[in-house]
């Protein structure tokens, strides 16, 4: 759905209240008026701080695993592996599901 946004509205702040709202804006990583949007209406804002770094260290345990898996002959090591590389698709599939919570 395609809304147009032509109304505007205006209000007053104290300097305590500005520089709270200006601190959940930068925190929430949103524009201005998003956040406001997603304030009124009553959505959910998410912040998840370093998620670039703990993507980051995921495709890399991810690829370490994977190149363990590819190197190794040993059963129990594989099953061992296997174990793990399952978990951790499970927590991507987790921040998956948050990161579509937050974009909703």
């Amino acid at each position: 759905m395609n809304r147009q946004r032509d109304k505007q509205i205006n209000f007053r702040l104290s300097s305590d209240e500005l520089e709270i709202f200006n601190k959940n804006v930068e925190k929430s990583k949103l524009k201005k008026s998003e956040y406001l949007r997603r304030c009124i209406l009553e959505k959910e804002i998410i912040v998840i701080d370093d998620l670039k770094e703990l993507v980051m260290e995921m495709k890399i345990l991810s690829s370490n695993m994977s190149n363990m898996l590819s190197s190794t002959d040993n059963k129990s090591e594989v099953k061992e592996l296997m174990a793990m590389k399952q978990e951790l698709n499970a927590v991507w599939k987790e921040v998956v599901k948050s990161l579509r919570r937050v974009n909703d």
